[in-house]
C-alpha cells in the first residue's frame, strides 16, 4: 500500500492536506500500519507542530514511539500558542 492509497482513508471529509491526513491516521489508525510507510522523521515533524491536537493518552504514546525528549516536548509546547491555551478538564 502506498502513503497516499493509506491516507485516502482519512479523508471522510474530502481533506486533501497530507498533514491533515497524517494527523488523523497518527491519531486513528494502527501504529504497526503507520510505520512502515512513513519516516520516523516526518512523523515527529508533524506531532512536534501540531501538539494541541495530541490529547494525554495519544501525546504520551507518540512521545514514547518517536522519542522525543521532555526538554524538546516543553520548547515546542512553548511556541505554540494553542498548547499554552487549552484548559485542562478535571
Amino acid at each position: 500500500m502506498t502513503q497516499e492509497e493509506f491516507l485516502k482513508k482519512y479523508s471522510w471529509d474530502g481533506e486533501r492536506s497530507r498533514e491533515e491526513l497524517l494527523i488523523r491516521a497518527m491519531l486513528y489508525a494502527s501504529p504497526l500500519e503507520i510505520a512502515p510507510l512513513f519516516s520516523k522523521e516526518e512523523l515527529k515533524r508533524i506531532f512536534l507542530n501540531n501538539l494541541h491536537r495530541f490529547h494525554r493518552k495519544d501525546r504520551s504514546f507518540w512521545k514514547v514511539v518517536l522519542e522525543v525528549s521532555e526538554d524538546e516536548l516543553k520548547r515546542y509546547s512553548e511556541k505554540n500558542f494553542r498548547e499554552g491555551s487549552i484548559i485542562i478538564p478535571y
